[in-house]
């Protein structure tokens, strides 16, 4: 169902992206405060929660406007921790809140920007997130070692990059060249997908914290800024 959610979001296009990973990263954030206040600290659920989304519109009209939503995320939580404080002081309160919040606004607004390279530029991160997800949610159903599941994303990755080689050769994907550049990129994705996990684990008090809808985008939580500053590098 997150696959079609965001193949249908891929049609619309940058604003679809922007309202899809903007929302989500905001009900994730809102997950990540409720998690966190259970543990003790107050972090605002308005600025986390609606940090992404604001970030996520911001992004599409480009970089200047994307970077101006991520400082109004990190403004807003510290006007919020010195307004309002909270267990262990504005510092901590601050901390918390950019702890929920910051990690989806960076992963919708380089989903944005990629969008504002070229269609095939986010498309093929995109697909490859969905065939990381899902091979690894499948086996790592049937199985309980540790590395079964993201061995197998990874591999499902290696067949979507396939897939898009194919499709270059015969229909030239910009802003991709030598068909090589979509193996480079490929293999980005594959690496970096098993990281997205453990980063967004990081953000919350326990990995087994309950906070879904971080789960439908941590796949992407290092390889979509990682993606966009090398695809940034290879246009340069």
């Amino acid at each position: 169902m997150w696959g079609v959610v965001l193949v249908a979001a891929l049609v619309v296009g940058p604003v679809g992206l922007a309202v899809v990973f903007g929302a989500v990263g905001g009900v994730a954030a809102a997950q990540s405060v409720r998690v966190w206040r259970q543990a003790g600290l107050t972090p605002s659920r308005a600025v986390a929660g609606w940090g992404p989304l604001v970030a996520a519109l911001l992004a599409v009209p480009g970089a200047t406007w994307a970077g101006i939503g991520v400082l109004v995320v990190a403004g807003s939580s510290l006007v919020h921790a010195v307004v309002r404080g909270g267990p262990g002081g504005p510092l901590a309160t601050v901390g918390a809140t950019l702890r929920c919040g910051l990690l989806p606004t960076v992963v919708a607004v380089a989903v944005v920007l990629l969008a504002g390279i070229g269609w095939p530029a986010v498309a093929f991160l995109v697909v490859c997130a969905i065939a990381y997800d899902v091979g690894n949610h499948l086996w790592s159903a049937d199985t309980t070692s540790p590395v079964a599941g993201p061995v197998a994303g990874m591999v499902s990755v290696g067949v979507a990059t396939l897939a898009f080689t194919v499709l270059h050769t015969v229909f030239r994907l910009e802003p991709f060249g030598p068909t090589l550049s979509l193996v480079v990129f490929g293999g980005l994705a594959a690496v970096l997908s098993p990281l997205g996990p453990l980063v967004a684990s990081a953000t919350l008090p326990a990995a087994g914290s309950p906070a879904a809808a971080l789960r439908r985008i941590d796949s992407l939580a290092v390889a979509a800024p990682v993606w966009l500053v090398t695809m940034w590098g290879y246009l340069g």
